[in-house]
């Protein structure tokens, strides 16, 4: 008799290679293959043929099925039959299940949980508003690719339902999961609606935030019994530490009576919400109501109606103070600046701009000034239907900005009903200079900054000339010391010439300011970079966001901290945080890869690279994780078209030469290699070239002495990307000697004494 193994082969020979079998379980059996047709690897389920499935009708349901098109469903590429047996195909994704991932690590932190269960959500409000029911939610149906929730046999056990022979359930064999099965579901006997999968999904998180099911039992009767008879056991009596909305939430969706559950729609909402409010470590937890979840705002850059161009620094200028002064607020979500700067010049319809950026409201707005005279138009717009909500213009003085920034502030504030934390919070925007041509310079600065690479040292030049007409101008000293940061972190100075400047200006404006978000994070930066004093800059950093949890910058450069100390799940906490909070922003992409490529998780990091070039094909900071992380799987031809693709782009800097050199190395390419250790050599008698860079080649060249040779000298000059030598694979083949020890120690503990 033929295995089903080779019934299948036999059957699908032409269009799929079956190649071996994945998994099994009551309802299917699960085989990677091939699609020979379009050459890629896909999972073929074939059903238990003990389900006595009538074919037609299991077609009929699963061209339903087929329909579906949405980022957190696995879709159907195909189903059929073949011989006896009813298959169906589905992408082969090579991450894990939930299910998996629980069993691994345990529980699973607050932002991953609801950001996990935030897209499940939003995957069944989906179908159900197309009319499918899972009918099996649980963690072995949820798969995580690249970090992200991808729901799969969506629509499978209804299909089984309608098609199977009717006694089916009598003979023991339930469609469905009883661990996560709604009473309803248990009951049998009338229609499911979606509310049965939002009960389910609430089985879900919380299994993924207790690492247990909500209840529990010594049998599968037994299980079902207590489901039927009890409520769950609230879930801060297992884990304290989970904050009250988000008990609520998953409270509302267990509730016995499907009518008080919360719909599915409603359900993503809420977690949403939940997530965005979910607090760094050491940070108090926002706690908000299920029912009135906290609005989102994206504010839009401001249309500069003047002919002059400086004017334009100065509408982004306004754009950036209201975005600022909103992000502190606990109630309510603001994009970032990056994603909301993203649709700068273009006429785009706000349903599109609501949906891309996760937004109820958006402010839209223009400025013309002329002499001393200002025209400032400002409407808040509803997304969904593109109701104006509130709209203003006001014709004023030169000396009023502020105070206008601070009326439309406070008008959001009214009309979208955001609650202000304290008194303190009546003056949104606070005039921080009188000198109006110090604001000039500093509003310029930011559009300088915002450029980055060469625009850093034109900002450096204007927040000079700002502070030189107000020295205590305290927003300027912390632009002057953002700018030097990111000067020492793309290697345009070297570390002892830049670090020390941004962290004596970050002083500067505490001095001035202790409330200023930015210059803490940048002193935090430099503490972590260049002194490697982890203690202060961990506090820095968590300060930054205590005065402003929307500030995604702060997350970026946190989770940069967390994966230098090793603590690689938090890492990926802030950064998929710092993404929420600007999902527009290809940066974010850039430290999602960072954080995979220091926890090793290759594929995943070349995936979150590959999802910015495809939103721009020249944004090059990604380039070098993209590279390094081909590298790290020895596909040493790619990585080095990858660097090669970066210098191209970045007009020649010589960033990333020595990965280059590497990778030509590793690839037995030795002249090519030499070629590129001896252009450092030289451009080094003229600018700063790290000795980092001098480390990495000489070991691949198989020098071992000159190679540690220049890791003293490295560590001597402070070379930035030594802060996360412990975790990097590059330094896998240096890890056994002790001068590799002594360095990463002398880094673990401290650098203060160098």
């Amino acid at each position: 008799m033929q295995s089903t193994f080779d019934l299948l082969s036999e059957a699908l020979h032409g269009r799929y290679e079956i190649q071996r079998e994945l998994g099994r379980g009551a309802m299917a059996t699960v085989y990677l293959a091939r699609d020979l047709r379009h050459e890629r690897p896909v999972a073929l389920k074939v059903m238990n043929p003990a389900l006595s499935l009538g074919v037609e009708r299991f077609m009929l349901e699963i061209r339903m099925v087929a329909r579906l098109r949405h980022p957190h469903i696995l879709p159907l590429h195909d189903s059929g039959k073949a011989g006896d047996l009813v298959y169906y195909v589905m992408p082969y994704v090579e991450g894990e299940t939930l299910q998996q991932r629980i069993q691994r690590d345990g529980p699973l932190s607050l932002n991953v949980a609801l950001r996990i269960g935030g897209e499940v959500a939003d995957a069944l409000a989906y179908a159900h508003k197309h009319g499918v029911i899972h009918r099996d939610i649980k963690p072995a149906n949820i798969l995580i690719e690249d970090g992200h929730a991808v729901v799969t046999d969506f629509g499978i056990a209804l299909a089984i339902t309608a098609a199977g022979d009717p006694r089916l359930t009598s003979s023991g064999m339930a469609i469905g999961t009883p661990a996560y099965m709604s009473p309803e579901q248990i009951a049998g006997g009338g229609s499911l609606d979606g509310r049965s999968d939002v009960y389910s999904l609430a089985c879900v998180l919380y299994e993924t935030l207790s690492g247990r099911s909500p209840f529990e039992g010594d049998n599968v009767m037994a299980v079902m019994a207590k489901r039927m008879a009890y409520g769950a056991p609230a879930l801060r009596t297992v884990v304290p530490s989970v904050p009250a909305d988000v008990e609520a939430i998953i409270a509302k969706a267990l509730e016995r009576d499907p009518a008080e559950r919360l719909a599915s729609d409603e359900m993503a909402v809420a977690l949403r919400t939940a997530s965005t409010a979910a607090h760094p470590v050491g940070m108090p937890a926002v706690f908000r109501s299920v029912s009135n979840p906290v609005p989102a705002i994206a504010v839009l850059p401001f249309a500069n109606m003047s002919p002059e161009k400086e004017n334009e620094y100065f509408a982004d200028g306004i754009t950036e103070e209201i975005i600022n002064a909103l992000t502190k607020l606990d109630g309510l979500r603001v994009a970032s600046r990056t994603s909301a700067f993203a649709f700068k010049g273009k006429d785009t319809d706000v349903r599109r701009i609501g949906e891309q950026l996760n937004v109820s409201t958006v402010l839209e707005g223009s400025v013309r000034r002329s002499g001393n005279r200002l025209r400032v138009t400002a409407e808040l717009v509803n997304v969904r239907d593109g109701y104006h909500l509130w709209s203003e213009r006001f014709d004023r003085e030169m000396h009023d900005v502020f105070a206008i920034q601070d009326e439309i502030a406070h008008a959001i504030v009214e009309t979208l009903k955001v609650k202000l934390r304290s008194p303190s919070d009546s003056q949104l925007v606070k005039a921080q200079t009188k000198n109006l041509d110090a604001y000039r310079l500093y509003v310029e600065g930011r559009y300088h900054w915002n450029r980055r690479g060469e625009g850093l040292l034109r900002a450096i030049e204007c927040f000079d000339r700002a502070i030189m007409l107000d020295p205590q101008y305290a927003a300027a000293h912390a632009g002057l010391a953002e700018s030097h940061v990111l000067i020492g972190w793309y290697r345009m100075a070297s570390p002892r010439q830049a670090f020390p400047t941004a962290k004596a200006a970050a002083a500067r404006a505490l001095s001035i300011d202790d409330e200023l978000a930015e210059a803490h994070n940048a002193l935090a930066f430099a503490n972590m970079c260049f002194d490697w004093d982890w203690d202060a800059a961990e506090r820095g950093f968590l300060r930054a966001l205590q005065l402003n949890r929307g500030y995604a910058s702060a997350r970026h450069w946190y989770s940069e901290f967390l994966i230098a100390r090793g603590r690689l799940s938090e890492a990926l906490d802030q950064a998929y945080a710092a993404q929420e909070l600007d999902p527009l922003g290809l940066i974010m992409n850039a430290v999602v890869a960072m954080a995979n490529y220091y926890k090793r998780d290759f594929s995943t990091a070349i995936s979150a690279c590959e999802r910015s070039l495809h939103m721009d094909p020249t944004f090059t900071p990604v380039l070098l994780w993209l590279g390094l992380s081909h590298l790290a799987l020895g596909n040493n031809v790619k990585a080095a078209r990858v660097f090669d693709e970066e210098r191209r782009l970045s007009s020649g800097r010589l960033t990333t030469v020595a990965f280059c050199g590497v990778a030509y190395a590793r690839n037995g390419q030795l002249r090519e290699a030499e070629a590129a250790l001896a252009e450092l050599t030289v451009a080094a008698r003229n600018q700063y070239i790290a000795a980092f860079d001098f480390v990495i080649l000489e070991e691949a060249l198989r020098r071992r002495d000159r190679a540690l040779a220049a890791l003293e000298r490295a560590l001597a000059e402070r070379s930035t990307m030594l802060t996360w030598m412990q975790h990097d694979p590059l330094f896998d083949s240096l890890r056994e000697e002790p001068a590799f020890a002594r360095v990463a120690t002398r880094i673990s503990t401290g650098g203060t004494s160098l």
